[in-house]
């Protein structure tokens, strides 16, 4: 069994609820090997995110972690991304490699983004703006973790993100199952699979997204230079600095997805050489809250670059479309895509159509 450690056992008088967590986490990464953090007994007000280590199961205890107001910055991230110093928000210098991180929820677990965003200075646009959505970069994403192996996140509850729900770049063996999801930001993606992600498996989501609840997005061309522009941070900190990646996403396993919300339930996407395949999606059904444009949908993506077949193998099955406009809606010349048992319940959508 696990070492197990109470992040309430690091309190100290007027510290805050970040720096017992920093301290619980300091004493359980000193302890070789697997070790378990609990949340539990009170609600925890984040100053910061909370970096994990590898071989840590954070356990989130019927109770509520909430980011203060004015914070800008992840809810949770691995401690693998070495900042620079001079951009501490933008492209790392190094990310290193992470294993073995679970983050549980157990009761009413329930994780919160700030009431009060931070308000930036947007040099293209050339005006202060709310530093939400995926302009301001990785920092919006309530869970971002890069270059991880085993990553389990489950039984949570998440409202008000600032971006995205949960992305991971360059990761393999993910495991996202059993949230109920809720958020009304610009770019409020749930869970986000990014160029090098493969044998990965998310299932059991509920809620609401205000953009795509599952994305497959295989669009990174590694390392290039930034020139400024309306995006002025990465939204996949170990693509960006990395030359030479594998920036294609296969063999996920997407099922139980039943959410409402906007544009789409679940999304395939290739540009720039990369590939999207072996692909399996069932049992998507959409709520009738909000009007999404497609249930399910394959296209190219944002970008250049992609190739007849570049997205090929994926498998369709058991989606029920309740407002779309589509049930699956295909905009590329994809190879090997099956379809089974598609509902159209919206009486003036489609229920599948190739453009």
């Amino acid at each position: 069994m696990n070492p197990t450690f109470y992040v309430r056992d690091f309190a100290e008088g007027e510290g805050s609820d970040s720096e017992a967590i920093e301290r619980c986490l300091a004493a359980a990464k000193a302890v070789a090997g697997a070790v378990t953090v609990v949340l539990d007994g009170k609600d925890y007000y984040l100053d910061r995110a909370i970096l994990i280590p590898s071989d840590t199961t954070v356990v989130i205890d019927d109770c509520t972690l909430k980011q203060n107001d004015f914070v800008y910055d992840n809810v949770f991230r691995g401690d693998n991304l070495l900042m620079s110093g001079i951009d501490p928000y933008g492209t790392p210098a190094e990310v290193t490699p992470l294993k073995n991180i679970k983050i549980l929820g157990r009761g009413n677990a329930t994780v919160i983004g700030t009431d009060k965003p931070r308000i930036g200075y947007h040099p293209f646009f050339k005006e202060y703006q709310p530093m939400t959505g995926d302009f301001w970069g990785f920092r919006t994403l309530m869970f971002s973790f890069s270059n991880a192996d085993g990553v389990e996140i489950a039984g949570l509850k998440l409202r008000q993100t600032m971006c995205w729900a949960i992305c991971f770049d360059a990761c393999t063996r993910c495991h996202v199952h059993d949230l109920d999801i809720r958020s009304d930001v610009k770019n409020g993606d749930g869970i986000d699979f990014r160029s090098g992600c493969h044998h990965c498996t998310v299932e059991n989501i509920t809620g609401f997204t205000s953009d795509d609840t599952v994305a497959c997005t295989a669009l990174s061309r590694g390392k290039q230079p930034r020139e400024l522009s309306r995006y002025l941070g990465t939204l996949e900190p170990y693509n960006a600095s990395h030359e030479n990646i594998d920036g294609s996403v296969h063999h996920i396993t997407i099922r139980g997805i039943h959410t409402g919300g906007y544009h789409h339930g679940v999304i395939c996407l290739a540009a720039n050489g990369n590939q999207v395949h072996d692909i399996e999606i069932s049992d998507v059904r959409e709520s009738a809250e909000g009007k999404r444009h497609a249930t399910v949908m394959v296209y190219t993506g944002y970008g250049s670059g992609y190739r007849a077949g570049d997205i090929h193998d994926i498998s369709i099955r058991d989606v029920t479309a309740q407002t779309a406009e589509y049930a699956v809606l295909v905009k590329c010349a994809a190879e090997n895509l099956t379809t089974e048992k598609i509902t159209q319940n919206n009486p003036l959508g489609k229920t599948y159509a190739e453009e």
